[in-house]
């Protein structure tokens, strides 16, 4: 009976691997990004047929681990909202990963930071994939821009400017550090920024061998955010900056520069963190964090330009979109299982592993993201949109 029986699953299984290639596509395009790679693996026919159908770009945010130093075999952990219980392990990924810290992510790349000695590299966790980047000491001033400018930096700073060419690298994993990452995952064309002061901002694309001075900081940086060929600047007073970075260098695209009264501070809590996020249609928001520390007490408050009154309007709800926080960005979530609307992804960098939740504007509620006991393994942990 037991040969009966393995005869009856085998019969059963070779129908499966017989089906028609256009229901097998209807199938596949049917599929999240994580079931669609599960189900290519059942056979040859269904890797095959996977090759005809679109694969669905995932658009939820998972979770990365960052490991202790030789903690956990140098691999990392990611989590998928969206799967309960499922925990995803990247392995082998080298004594130097463990050693770096994420400063930014696009997509699955990660930009790293090594401390001693002080450099930056690209690298995908899921594919091991690296793309060394030039050294930090190799900086240079070389845009030549019209005096005239209205964007040009103030003319106080030469001194500063020239001290940022050839002084020491900080540590851009702290607080003062200020990254953006942008990959293309076909291509591979990429451009990193980075700035250590307030004062100085530098860049790098592919193909550069070194870092070029970014030429318009004149506020002061508060916080960046680069998205779809575009840079977005929040200044130390208040103004709001794009500029484009599709050509060989940078254009102011604000012809003019309008300052946005920040919104009152509340008078009963304590502003963690106050950063600047891009909408899809490239609408900037503020969102201020307060009381990080007291998840009972902890609230976000986000708000929008208004072009009328130059002022900060708040935004009671995100609608059909959710931000995450430490990217900067909002994503769609209407017709998307596995993501909460009207919400914010936090996992702040400098705040390790116990800061990690799900804010609901709707309930003003954190919801904790638990991620197991075996977390005081990890120093740290993010919030990115894999290529999966």
């Amino acid at each position: 009976m037991g040969s009966g029986k393995s005869r009856k699953i085998e019969v059963e299984a070779a129908k499966w691997s017989k089906l028609c290639g256009d229901v097998l596509q209807i199938v596949f395009e049917r599929l999240s990004a994580t079931d669609f790679d599960r189900a290519k693996a059942v056979c040859s026919a269904w890797r095959s047929a996977s090759k005809e159908s679109v694969r669905k770009r995932n658009r939820i945010p998972w979770l990365i681990l960052f490991p202790y130093e030789r903690s956990n075999g140098y691999s990392c952990r990611l989590l998928n909202p969206a799967e309960t219980g499922l925990v995803y392990r990247s392995r082998k990924l080298g004594v130097e990963f463990t050693q770096s810290r994420c400063i930014a992510t696009c997509g699955s790349w990660l930009l790293m930071y090594v401390r001693d000695p002080p450099k930056l590299y690209i690298f995908n966790p899921l594919t091991r994939e690296r793309i060394n980047l030039p050294p930090l000491d190799s900086r240079i001033n070389d845009i030549i821009i019209s005096p005239e400018d209205p964007s040009l930096m103030r003319d106080d700073l030469p001194s500063s400017r020239e001290a940022a060419l050839t002084e020491k690298v900080k540590d851009l994993s702290s607080d003062w550090g200020l990254a953006a990452l942008w990959v293309d995952e076909r291509s591979k064309d990429y451009i990193v920024l980075w700035s250590q002061s307030q004062c100085c901002l530098f860049f790098s694309k592919k193909g550069d061998n070194f870092w070029r001075m970014f030429p318009y900081v004149r506020f002061g940086l508060a916080d960046l955010v680069y998205q779809g060929h575009r840079l977005y600047i929040y200044t130390q007073v208040f103004f709001i900056e794009m500029y484009d970075f599709s050509g060989d260098s940078p254009v102011a695209v604000t012809p003019c520069l309008y300052t946005y009264l920040p919104p009152p501070y509340l008078s009963d809590a304590f502003t963690t963190r106050t950063r600047i996020a891009v909408t899809p249609s490239g609408q900037v928001l503020m969102v201020r964090c307060h009381d990080i520390h007291n998840t009972t007490s902890c609230t976000f408050y986000v708000y929008k330009m208004n072009l009328v009154t130059e002022k900060w309007d708040h935004m009671p709800s995100l609608g059909d979109q959710a931000l995450i926080f430490n990217l900067g960005i909002t994503v769609p979530t209407k017709d998307i299982q596995g993501i909460t609307p009207d919400s914010i992804y936090f996992s702040g960098p400098g705040f390790g592993t116990n800061y990690i939740f799900i804010f609901n504007l709707a309930t003003r509620k954190v919801q904790p993201f638990i991620i197991s006991s075996t977390r005081n393994k990890f120093f740290d942990a993010r919030w990115f949109i894999p290529n999966v």
